[in-house]
């Protein structure tokens, strides 16, 4: 990706923290969400799985575009980061319907 693209994505995030346009999340998510579900579906997650964390994802840079900060990273990554961080939390989950609450161990 060059520069003038993440300049263009961080032009865009600002639309949507300062006027909520829609265009201009509408073309983020154009961009962003099928890499995005692509990405989760290669860490080994179900099209199901993916779809909702891509949505959750999409809805984070929606509601919370402010807390976006060119100069900490461009768009991408932090909406992958965003990705990562909601499929550890979706394995976390998992794994804790499989203890048993009786096992004294």
């Amino acid at each position: 990706m060059t520069n003038a693209q993440h300049q263009h994505f961080a032009s865009l995030a600002r639309a949507i923290a300062e006027t909520r346009d829609q265009s201009a999340f509408a073309e983020l998510f154009d961009y962003f969400a099928p890499r995005i579900n692509a990405y989760l579906r290669r860490l080994s997650l179900d099209s199901g799985q993916a779809e909702e964390i891509t949505q959750e994802v999409m809805m984070v840079l929606w509601h919370k575009a402010t807390q976006f900060d060119p100069a900490k990273s461009s768009l991408g990554t932090w909406l992958f980061r965003i990705a990562r961080n909601r499929r550890i939390d979706l394995v976390r989950r998992d794994r804790s319907d499989l203890l048993d609450p009786d096992d004294p161990v």
